[in-house]
Order: C-alpha cells, then structure tokens, then sequence
C-alpha cells in the first residue's frame, strides 16, 4: 500500500548471486518487463508485476556485457556490448545470442544508449557518439586522452538526438561537460567547465521535458545543482537548487519523469530523533522533497528507474519500489518544507490537535495494520498456534476492504509469509491457504512456501497453491514432481477425505478419483511454464525418477492418443491433452538425453515410445490423404449457391 510519501514497500524482483555483477536495467516495450544485465550470467527480461522471468540469454565463457543491454523498441531487438568492441544485435525471439548480427570496432565503447522513438546510440570511450546504423571502426576523438567519462546520457527533442556526456580531468580532477546533437549530415559538439566551490563531484543524471534538457549534479557537500544544457553554451549557469543531507558513500541518483530526481543515500531525521538511510524524490523545479522511504543497510550504490517502478539491489536480492509523484507545479509543493525534519516515511504529517475524532481514518488504520503485523511476525509475541492464529484472523479482518494486490506486494506481507514458511514449533497450514485462497501471496514468495511445504509433505496445501496460484516458478513444479514420484500411492490416501468432495463437485475424471498420485501429477502437467527454464530445472532429477516419470508419460500418451485430440484444454478441466504429454516427453528426453540412450532400463520404454510416435505419424498421413479426398466430395456434393441473373441470360447446363 503506498503510503503518503509516495514510495511503496519493496518487493523482491530476483535473487541476486552477485550483486556487483548487475551492470544496469532497461525498459522494454512493455512497460511491465524489465530488462536486466549482468556482467557475466547474461541478460534477461523480468515481468515485474508477477516476478517472473520470461526470456534468458547467456554469454559464453571469457565473455562479459560491459555496458547495460538496451532494448530498440521500434525493431523489437536487443543491443548489448562484449568486451568493450564487440556489438551484438539480435531479435527477441532468438534463443541464442549468436544468431544476431555482429559488429566489431576497434575503439572501446564506454555505453549504447536507449532512446525513445529513436535508434540506439553507440557512445565511444572517447567522446563521440553514432546511431547504430553509422557505426564506424575509428570514429572520430573528441576528448582528451586525460579525460574519463564518467556519465552519459541520450535524449530525443523536436525530432534530434542529444547525447550528454560528463567528463573528469585524470589529474587535476575537474569537471567538463558536452553536448552532442546527432544529424542526418554531420555532428555538432560543444563543451563547457563546471566551476563550483563545492568540492568533488559525486552523482549526475540528465532531465528532459519537452524541449527543455537539465543536468543535475550532487557535489559532495551535498550541494545538488542543475543547469540547462539546451542555452548557449557561454551563457550557462550552474545554479544551487538545494543542500542535501548525505552520506560520504554509496550514493546513486536516478531521473524520474521530467522534474524529478531520485537519491539514494539521504539522511533523514525522523520525529523520534533517529536518522536514517534512504531514497529521496526531489522537485528540482522548486527544490522539494516530495518523497523519501528508508532502505536495507546493506544496499549497493546502484538505483533504477522504469515507469512507475525504482530498483535497488540489496544484499542478493533486488528490490523494486512503487512510487508516485505530483506534476511539477506550484500547488502540488504548498505546505511542504524543504527540509527532512518535517515529513517521514513512518508517521504520516498532520496539523495537531487534541481531538481524536479528527484524526483521519486512515491513519489509525496503518497504525492498526502495523501493529497486527507485527504481532504475527514477531515469534516472540505469538509464540503457539492458538495465538498466531488469533492475531491472524484479527489482521485478516482488518485486510478484508484493502487491495489484494498492493497487500501482497508490500514488505510486510513478505515477512508474515517467510514467519510462517519458517516456523519450527507449528505448521501454520490453515493460514497459509487462507493467504492463497483471497489472493494476497505474492508470486515472489513461491519459493519459500513450495519449499517449506514440500519439506512438510503437505499434499492438501500444496494442491490449494496448483488450484489458486496461475504462475508457478518451474523449480517449484519440479520439487512438488519430486515429492510425488517419491511418495506411494499409499501416502495420498491420507488427503483424500480432504479433497475428495472438492474435486466431486468439479468436472474430474472417474480415473483420477482411483488414483490420487495421478491427479497431483496431472496438476503439475496442466500448469504454465517456460520451456528454457523448465529444461534447466528438470536436470536436477535423479534418474530413478526420471524413468518413473517416462513411464508415466508414456502410459499417458498412449491414453490420449486413442481417446482425446490434440487441443489444450481449459483452465476448469484436470485431464492434461495430448499435446501437454507430448512437450513434457520431449523436455524429459532433452534434459537426460545422454543418461537414457545409455541406459538399459530406459531402452524398452524408449523403444515404446518410438512405436506410439510412429502409430501417431502413420495416422497423420492418412488424415492429410482423406483431407484431399474430403475436399473433393465436398466440392461435388455441395449444394447450388443461388445468384442473380438478370432480365436476360444465357445458361449451359451439362447432361450426364
């Protein structure tokens, strides 16, 4: 739930193996996926509203991404850099990286830039820049050889592109700034000194709204500056917009829309006297703090900015903000103070008053909500079941009117979830299904609620998750086909008092009633998944399951072939079609090609198998030999469509 700030509670995007090893994240053409770099596992896309990855490529050995992947929304393709010289260019759809283009330049390439409506430019270590169509092996110098780029950005005006770099002196340590305007014809460069008085320089972005173009700079006494880069070049001005309270360290700052910056490392006094670390948005064009939340301690000077969305890589995982913010304008910034003493991000700000009835409402509800969250959280206050579940249900209550959404996605929910998936003296199953069943349970926390009940052995919980969960993680399906495969025909009975008048009430199969093991199975082979990701998890079987698991797929596949055609079937039915049995095969075969043509228990099943997809080909073909025949008495045998004929007209009717 977004509090007054503006700034959610953050969620968990991804785990991260090494945060330093995240270079950068893009916006890809849908504004709900993300596109993610790594510095040596790859790039992928990310959907961020389910916290699911969608699409992966991986680098081969020796090769790293030096700069962020972009992604070219007008071609749908992806640009990313490897060592320095070497430019990649390939389509969406392309599993392998390999299979794009290829461009190699001898001059190191410091970042390719996205732009929108715009073509990807290419921004050499040495300050020039060139759309990716006029990409040249030598490009032109147009910096020193003691100076370093250390940011640069593109933006589009009036149909032009603008690249801003900002530059810094190896040796006497100052700063310049250029301007690059890219032209069908040629280029136009300028560049000019920042003076400031107020030491080194520490953080700088750019901010674009409509034909107006700033450069916003942090110095390190926490001055925060803007210029407009869009004026003549000689009649700049570096004016102080206002002084930030900062930290020495671990400082990023990001652009969010065309007004307003974000800051990572702020400090921020609270009312109880404490100072903390956080993100800040600011105003540049009136100098406001509009919104400020505090951060993990062990978060890493990297901020991103996507849509509505600000990303912040904390220990190993990556964690994404909500945040909302005003249009720039007088009104919007009335009645608040620039400085941090008057508003945080714990107690909302309002006028005082000894009378409790003018309170408003909903901030005695956050203060409830808070408080019943802690209850359920904190182990020391809900030591049993009987207490936890008491302090559950009154949290659930007051949960009835919220949005499923924005509960699940806030940080509090995270840690009730975890409360439970860890907890050692009770198995809290009831409240688990009851967070599944309205919807609250964030699709990021599947790992530890699949893995906890796995661990359980919990069949009745587990197949609440496959019936109100729509995006299972793939290693979560490959653990619960784990479980089953393990587990005896013998253990479901256990659970079938439970589910059986659940599943009588649906559309389910007399088969699947007679046999438990099969209708788990069979939920695990009806869900959605990804094909590259469920061959990688699928590796991680031991042999023996996997035979049991050929074994079933074959007994299934030479069921569906002679009873059921070839269609998926929908959300409400249990029976997994052809085709599903078919890709799951084909997967299986792939992830232990090697192990199976090897083995001599699996050499009748694969022998089996061979005989069912030769009896489906011959049975193709002699579909596709009828299909003509059809056509022809079709043709013959169809009946006289009825046409105009005017006042006169000649007939030829043929006699047989």
């Amino acid at each position: 739930m977004l509090s007054h700030t503006g700034i959610s509670d953050p969620f968990v995007l991804c785990s991260l193996s090494n945060s330093s090893d995240l270079i950068g994240i893009e916006a890809h053409k849908d504004t709900c996926n993300a596109v993610l770099s790594f510095r040596s596992r790859g790039v992928s896309i990310y959907k961020i509203d389910d916290q699911k990855p969608l699409q992966s490529w991986s680098l081969r050995r020796g090769r790293q991404f030096t700069c962020p992947v972009v992604f070219n929304r007008q071609t749908e393709e992806l640009c990313a850099v490897v060592n320095k010289q070497v430019v990649y260019v390939w389509h969406q759809d392309e599993i392998d990286i390999q299979n794009g283009r290829k461009i190699t330049v001898q001059q190191p390439i410091f970042q390719v830039l996205s732009i929108p409506g715009q073509e990807p430019v290419v921004v050499y270590s040495n300050g020039r820049a060139e759309s990716l169509s006029n990409i040249t092996e030598k490009p032109q110098q147009l910096i020193g050889e003691d100076e370093d780029i250390i940011y640069c950005s593109g933006n589009s005006i009036a149909d032009r592109t603008y690249v801003t770099t900002v530059l810094r002196h190896k040796v006497h340590n100052t700063v310049h700034v250029g301007l690059q305007c890219l032209c069908k014809s040629a280029s136009d460069y300028s560049r000019t000194k920042l003076n400031t008085d107020s030491g080194p320089l520490l953080v700088c972005c750019t901010l674009c709204q409509g034909s107006e173009l700033k450069l916003v700079t942090l110095w390190s006494d926490g001055s925060l500056c803007s210029m407009d880069l869009m004026s003549a070049f000689p009649l700049k001005t570096h004016r102080v917009v206002q002084h930030v309270q900062i930290i020495s360290h671990n400082i990023a700052i990001a652009p969010v829309g065309g007004a307003h910056i974000a800051i990572l490392g702020t400090k921020f006094q609270t009312t109880d006297g404490n100072e903390n670390v956080g993100i800040g948005i600011w105003d540049m064009k009136f100098g406001t703090l509009q919104a400020w939340r505090p951060v993990a301690e062990d978060y890493q000077p990297q901020l991103y900015c996507i849509d509505k969305y600000i990303f912040l890589p904390c220990g190993k995982t990556l964690h994404a903000f909500g945040y909302e913010h005003q249009q720039s304008s007088l009104v919007a910034v009335l009645g608040r103070c620039a400085t941090a003493s008057q508003e945080t991000s714990q107690s909302p700000v309002i006028k005082e008053t000894w009378d409790t009835d003018r309170i408003p409402k909903a901030d005695i509800l956050d203060q409830k909500l808070s408080k019943l969250f802690n209850a359920v959280t904190e182990s020391k206050k809900t030591p049993t079941l009987e207490s936890f579940s008491s302090a559950f249900d009154e949290l659930m209550n007051a949960l009835h009117d919220q949005d499923p959404l924005l509960t699940a996605s806030s940080d509090h929910m995270q840690q009730l979830t975890n409360r439970c998936c860890s907890e050692k003296r009770f198995w809290p199953r009831e409240q688990l299904m009851l967070l599944i069943k309205r919807g609250i349970l964030s699709t990021s926390l599947c790992n530890s609620l699949f893995t906890a009940a796995v661990a359980h052995q919990d069949l009745v919980l587990l197949h609440c998750c496959f019936l109100n969960i729509s995006d299972i993680p793939e290693k979560c399906l490959v653990w619960c086909l784990q479980l089953y495969l393990r587990l005896q025909e013998e253990d479901f009975e256990d659970v079938s008092t439970v589910l059986r008048q659940q599943l009588e009430n649906g559309n389910t199969a007399q088969e699947f009633r007679n046999s438990w093991k099969t209708h788990f199975i069979n939920q695990i082979l009806n869900c959605s998944y990804n094909d590259v990701f469920l061959l990688e998890c699928l590796r991680i079987m031991q042999f023996e399951q996997v035979l049991v698991f050929l074994r079933f797929l074959l007994d299934g596949l030479s069921l569906r072939a002679a009873t059921e055609d070839t269609h998926k079937p929908t959300l409400k039915q249990q029976q997994p079609s052809l085709l599903q049995f078919v890709d799951w095969t084909s997967l299986l075969i792939d992830a232990h090609f090697t192990q199976l043509v090897l083995s001599p228990d699996a050499r009748e099943m694969l022998v089996e198998l061979h005989q069912i997809v030769e009896t489906q080909v011959q049975f193709y073909v002699e579909l596709v030999s009828l299909e003509g025949i059809l056509t022809q008495l079709k043709q013959k045998c169809a009946l006289p469509q009825k046409q105009c004929v005017g006042l006169y007209s000649i007939e030829t009717l043929h006699v047989y």
